[in-house]
This record gives structure tokens, sequence and C-alpha cells, in this order.
């Protein structure tokens, strides 16, 4: 394994450390005159992990040669504080923010279900951002 493949996988790590921190703590989907409870966060979670996943070893170690951006190591350390930031703020937004009530008996947890599609959204688009930055830049260096 490449030395500098350690940020990617220490990225996915973050990831998903950040998946468990929202599963555990988010507040639940309630609804009905007795509260019927769905833990919205553990059920679409972790598939929103996998996006952020796969996101991040695609847009990195499996690009292919022919993409801009390909073999543009130096933004691997970048990735990793950028997409952490992101999962752990999606973390931090998901748990702590306050639930939308609907009536007297429906309570939305409104952060719980976005933050994490957010968050893996925004992980495509900072990995291709960066690593095709870096690319530009190397190529000016080189010219």
């Amino acid at each position: 394994m490449k030395t500098n493949s350690v940020w990617i996988w220490a990225t996915i790590v973050v990831i998903w450390v950040a998946v468990f921190i929202m599963s555990m703590g988010s507040p639940s989907l309630e609804f009905g005159d007795e509260p019927e409870v769905i833990d919205v966060a553990i059920i679409m979670d972790w598939f929103w992990g996998l996006v952020g996943t796969v996101g991040v070893l695609r847009l990195t170690m499996f690009r292919r040669p022919t993409e801009a951006g390909w073999g543009q190591d130096a933004a691997w350390p970048w990735i990793l504080g950028v997409v952490g930031a992101l999962w752990l703020a999606a973390a931090l937004v998901s748990i702590n923010l306050p639930v939308f009530e609907v009536g007297d008996n429906i309570v939305v947890p409104v952060a719980a279900i976005v933050a994490p599609i957010a968050a893996a959204m925004l992980t495509w688009y900072a990995c291709e951002f960066l690593v095709a930055g870096f690319a530009a830049r190397r190529a000016e260096e080189l010219s």
C-alpha cells in the first residue's frame, strides 16, 4: 500500500465514525397517538456513508489515467481535512438541531434526514474539486 493512501483510508474511517455517531445520537421519527418510533438515521445513514465512501475512493484512488487530476496525491491530506469536517459537521447538525413538530403527534427530524445526504453529495464535489484543483496547479508548475 502506498503511504499516501493512508490519507484516503483515514478519510473513510472519519466518514464511518460520523455515520455511527449520527446513527446512535440522532432523534427519531415519531407519529401516531401511541407513538410509533422509527430511527430514520439508523435506517438511512449507512447508505449515505456508503455513497460518500464510494465518492472518496472513486475520485482519488480509482481515477482512470485518462481523467484530469489522475495521480494527484498532493490533494489527499486536504481531502481528509475537508471531507472529515463535512461529515463531522453533518453529525453535529444531525444530532443537535431541533426536530420539526407537525400537530400534536408527529415529530420529524429533518436535520437527521438531510445532513447525511448533504454530506455525501458535498463529499463528491469536494473530492473532485480538490483533485482537479491540485492537478491544475501541478500542470502550471510543470509548464
